[in-house]
């Protein structure tokens, strides 16, 4: 008897099992969702940034995430380090956060050329994150482009939010300028500069200190000369930061009140006048020597006899255009000698001072 039932038991064993298989693969179906990822990530080099997933992906527990780089050239960045290498450390699923965390600093900007393997940086990095959850019935999967830019360093004592920074030197001075940039980029990295093969051997460029020697600018120092300088710091040969800057070497400038003879190179002062109290004045021009250097002028300090004094009552004034001092008609001053300090800013930004005594006596 149980032998004739035995085919028509397998018959429902097996439907039984096609059955419960249908239903198995049902359950097993995943959506596909859109991570809404953007399409270009730019990143400065230095900056971090976390990139959001959907909240489905973020709440489950058995989300399973991978990044693939594979459409990266894998070039050598060094002796021990490939570029995909790189990318799986500086792009990282974050648990505790469910974000996507980007680290350019593990990076290179994009399209620069190593100075010592010569190897290039694509013009992104293709990052195609994959996911999947059975808990959440979801898949994904989207590339997006990574472009990193290289930061701009700073220079110390310079007009950093100029788009070319510059700073004058008055020949004979010393010129020494100091790049700077965030510690965390230093290791491992080097200073250079980018265009040192037209600058000639008057620059020297140590640790971070960028200086002149003796021999920079005109022999003759007569006539200005200008460098045009890119110092840049870079990893692995791999420019990370620079910064344009010029810097402009100028004649000694005299500024004193009197007489300049260049061709003579004699200089005939007159900065000790006498006047007669109480009588109006107006004192002759300083020479600023190039004059193509001269901007403005001011009064910085008034002493009488050695003892500072103000100018509350407006009686002293200078021509800002053309440095004359200027004393009004009055009736309060008393004799004594007046030195003025006179401060002559420079169209370089640089300023010089020199003063001019008013010796006032009874007409």
């Amino acid at each position: 008897m149980i032998l004739k039932n035995y085919p028509r038991v397998l018959l429902i064993a097996g439907l039984f099992l096609s059955v419960s298989a249908c239903k198995k693969d049902k359950q097993l179906e995943l959506n596909t969702i859109d991570l809404g990822l953007p399409s270009t990530v730019s990143l400065v080099y230095g900056q971090e940034q976390d990139i959001s997933l959907p909240a489905s992906v973020q709440n489950a527990t058995d989300a399973g995430i991978s990044l693939d780089f594979s459409q990266v050239e894998n070039i050598q960045v060094n002796t021990s380090v490939k570029l995909r290498d790189q990318l799986s450390r500086a792009i990282v699923f974050d648990k505790t956060t469910g974000k996507l965390h980007v680290n350019s600093m593990l990076l290179y900007p994009n399209n620069s050329v190593s100075s010592t393997s010569g190897n290039k940086i694509p013009e992104s990095y293709k990052v195609t994150v994959q996911v999947s959850s059975k808990s959440q019935g979801i898949e994904a999967k989207q590339t997006f482009d990574l472009k990193i830019s290289p930061a701009e360093l700073t220079i110390k004592g310079l007009d950093n939010q100029s788009a070319v920074p510059s700073a004058y030197v008055l020949y004979g001075d010393a010129a020494a300028f100091e790049m700077e940039a965030p510690a965390a980029w230093l290791t491992n990295s080097t200073w250079t500069l980018e265009n040192k093969a037209t600058l000639g051997t008057a620059i020297s460029f140590v640790s971070n200190k960028l200086s002149f020697g003796t021999n920079a600018g005109d022999p003759a120092k007569k006539a200005e000369k200008a460098y045009d300088l890119i110092p840049v710091l870079q990893k692995d040969g791999f420019t990370i930061a620079s910064r344009a800057f010029k810097v402009t070497f100028i004649p000694q400038i005299k500024f004193f009140y009197g007489t300049y003879y260049a061709d003579l190179n004699l200089t005939i002062l007159t900065n000790s006048v006498y006047i007669a109290l109480s009588n109006g004045y107006l004192s002759a021009s300083p020479t600023l020597y190039p004059e193509q250097y001269k901007s403005t002028f001011s009064i910085t300090s008034i002493e009488k006899n050695g003892v500072a004094i103000d100018n509350k009552d407006g009686i002293f004034g200078i021509d800002e255009k053309t440095g004359s001092v200027t004393v009004k008609k009055n009736t309060t001053l008393t004799q004594g000698s007046y030195k003025f300090t006179v401060s002559a800013k420079t169209t370089t930004g640089l300023e010089f001072s020199t003063t001019l005594t008013l010796n006032m006596e009874q007409g």
